[in-house]
């Protein structure tokens, strides 16, 4: 499947931050499991939804068009790409972004700061068979929409490709497709090494001190051994 998607892959030491509120990062800590979810939660409506504009075809086992109806097949893409596939949401930055502390991390938030290399080597990515690291493709023009290898009709279609309203999300998505249709849940998780995932962990630049000093003794108590760091971005340096 790589050879689809080499221009969305991120740089093996690129940095990656995910930010969170208090019990998400609660939940990883206490499970070790890292949590991915199907598009169906998201708050955007069109998450995995191919553009309208993108013309569908089907082919049969012997690779003949089979001129079945264009809307149809995207209907049915759409269904499956939002009820099957697992996602977590990543944001690539050298730095702290203020505005995913706002969107995601709000006044009480954390945030998790690792890198590529580091995410894949927590979760043990090279023993899934349909897992997948890729940076989303924004568009502003039907003409900038990413097609893999020509082929629109690629599951990951939908979900590589967000409008250039959300570019400022950077984001980079592990995704998954374990396969297992008889499971209806819009939750997965997986195992994951938090000492190999996470480099620091960053919090809220608006918690007071004393809610810093007891998230640092949680991670300690954890035997977590993991730098903690207070947000430094409203403090001019």
């Amino acid at each position: 499947m790589v050879n689809l998607f080499n221009n969305l892959l991120p740089a093996e030491n690129a940095t990656l931050w995910r930010f969170m509120d208090f019990f998400k990062f609660i939940d990883l800590i206490t499970s070790n499991e890292l949590t991915l979810v199907n598009l169906t939660v998201m708050k955007d409506p069109f998450e995995g939804i191919i553009h309208s504009n993108i013309k569908m075809e089907s082919i049969d086992i012997e690779g003949n068009l089979t001129h079945e109806d264009d809307n149809e097949i995207r209907s049915l893409l759409n269904h499956a790409t939002r009820q099957i596939l697992y996602i977590s949401c990543w944001h690539e930055n050298r730095f702290e972004s203020a505005g995913m502390w706002d969107l995601y991390g709000n006044d009480k938030g954390i945030a998790i700061k690792t890198s590529v290399n580091k995410l894949k080597d927590a979760i043990n990515f090279s023993s899934y068979k349909e897992m997948d690291l890729l940076k989303i493709n924004y568009y502003s023009e039907i003409s900038d929409y990413y097609i893999p290898n020509r082929d629109a009709s690629h599951i990951y279609t939908g979900l590589i490709n967000k409008r250039a309203s959300f570019e400022h999300e950077k984001e980079v998505r592990l995704i998954w497709h374990p396969r297992d249709y008889d499971n209806n849940s819009s939750v997965r998780k997986i195992k994951v090494n938090l000492k190999e995932l996470v480099d620091t962990i960053y919090v809220s630049p608006l918690l007071d001190d004393w809610q810093f000093c007891a998230i640092k003794r949680l991670i300690d108590r954890f035997g977590l051994e993991i730098i903690v760091k207070k947000s430094e971005l409203y403090e001019l340096r």
